[in-house]
């Protein structure tokens, strides 16, 4: 069991556990990349009382986790697949924790624990308290690879599909959460200069100041939406939401890198 359960948060972190079927740790499962790390890693886990924020906390302190996500051309002719760990491979978020991160830039996520579940995805509750019902399917996670909840999974596929771009650009629940980015930008930067403004949406959403590259480009697009808005509030802050729904579209958004 000690073995399983390090494999499964390996595989949370990585993208890919030590065993690369989770689900078969048996005969029929794949072997383990890095047998001696699982043995000791499971060893650890029994020996610290079965502490999980432990384990958590070891793997992401690691060397093998904090590697940079630079590729050489010499690494990847000899280990193609990155089963050496050479590599920090980026890790796409989850379909809820996707979700619960839009709630979140936005504003509008409401922490409060317990209490019944709800069925529609605008609704301001953590994904876990999203109801899961077969003949209800929730068409925003299941479009970014949210299981199906009627057999085991353990290791959930990652699509890239054009329809995910799309939902981006045009899905109601994606805007409003741009609308509650722009109006926390908006607060934060209150009077401040257009790069303040900027600053101030990719700090909220990204975790960091504008680029230079990023400033080159996104100002002068800023500049023109609010131009052709005018004196008009309610088109000025439209212009800026349109801002901010690019940085939620970024790789950077939906990846962990």
């Amino acid at each position: 069991m000690a073995r399983v359960i390090v494999n499964r948060l390996w595989h949370h972190h990585f993208g890919r556990g030590i065993v690369s079927t989770p689900n078969d740790l048996g005969t029929q499962g794949d072997k383990p990349s890095h047998p001696e790390l699982l043995e000791w890693l499971a060893g650890r886990l029994v020996r610290e009382g079965w502490s999980l924020k432990k384990l958590h906390r070891l793997i992401v302190t690691s060397a093998a986790y904090v590697q940079a996500g630079l590729v050489s051309e010499s690494n990847r002719k000899a280990d193609p697949d990155n089963l050496l760990l050479w590599q920090r491979r980026p890790v796409r978020l989850e379909a809820e924790a996707f979700r619960d991160a839009l709630l979140a830039v936005s504003g509008r996520l409401k922490p409060t624990v317990g209490g019944p579940s709800v069925a529609d995805v605008n609704a301001p509750r953590r994904s876990v308290y999203l109801r899961v019902k077969r003949s209800q399917p929730i068409a925003f996670l299941r479009l970014f690879d949210q299981p199906e909840p009627l057999q085991s999974v353990g290791a959930r596929g990652v699509a890239t599909v054009a329809t995910q771009s799309l939902t981006m650009m045009n899905s109601p629940f994606v805007r409003s959460s741009a609308d509650g980015l722009a109006k926390r930008a908006q607060a934060a930067a209150g009077n401040g200069t257009p790069e303040q403004l900027l600053d101030a949406v990719t700090t909220i959403a990204l975790g960091r100041p504008a680029s230079n590259a990023e400033r080159d480009n996104i100002l002068p697009l800023l500049a023109s939406l609010q131009a052709e808005a005018g004196a008009d509030a309610g088109k000025r802050a439209a212009a800026l939401a349109d801002i901010c729904q690019l940085v939620l579209s970024t790789n950077e958004f939906i990846y962990v890198d």
